[in-house]
């Protein structure tokens, strides 16, 4: 079950989205200001937030500032009453919404799809990062078994390639000095080896 915050300082808004989104099976909380929100974006963790933009003292982009500071994984669906560039163009300077909806007799509708494409997007994130962070532990070499010198010296060797191949693409100076390194020492191992044979 998602959290769903709603901020609009419009009472009725916020009643007919409570209803509307309990309905649907969210857990809903609504406020009546930017400040409000704030507060509870600082007390608990909204898997998306519904805010209006024009509002008294604290603006939406304020809370979709503030989101995306405290909760960085929370998806943010704006919502406006008049059609505004300036503002649509400050949500996405401001870190980009999710979404950008104008108040119509359709709002409910569009809010409830905005919500749900959120919440896809937010569940293929969390699984892409399971999924590398997987990854990366099957593909660790510390699951390479054996330690002899022979085996270390391999493990070396990879770790050596990794970060030749992680400032191959490098264009700035530290990552062509780290590359030069990183060449010598291969050489340098290279020759060891033939030395010892």
């Amino acid at each position: 079950m998602a959290n769903i915050l709603v901020c609009d300082d419009e009472r009725s808004i916020c009643q007919m989205l409570d209803i509307a989104l309990r309905r649907e099976g969210y857990k809903v909380e609504t406020v009546n200001s930017g400040e409000d929100a704030k507060k509870k974006l600082d007390s608990a963790i909204f898997d998306v937030v519904v805010t209006d933009i024009k509002m008294p003292q604290t603006s939406g982009i304020e809370v979709l500032r503030y989101a995306h500071q405290v909760s960085p994984d929370s998806a943010v669906i704006l919502i406006t009453a008049v059609d505004d560039y300036e503002a649509a163009v400050q949500a996405v300077k401001a870190g980009g919404a999710t979404d950008y909806i104008r108040k119509s007799p359709g709002l409910v509708d569009e809010i409830k799809l905005a919500i749900k494409r959120a919440l896809e997007k937010i569940a293929l994130s969390r699984q892409n990062f399971a999924f590398k962070r997987d990854a990366a532990t099957r593909n660790s070499l510390d699951n390479i078994v054996g330690a002899s010198p022979a085996m270390e010296n391999l493990k070396q060797t990879i770790r050596t390639v990794r970060f030749h191949q992680l400032w191959r693409f490098s264009g700035d100076t530290f990552g062509k000095r780290a590359l030069r390194l990183c060449e010598r020492r291969i050489h340098w191992r290279e020759s060891e080896q033939a030395r010892i044979v």
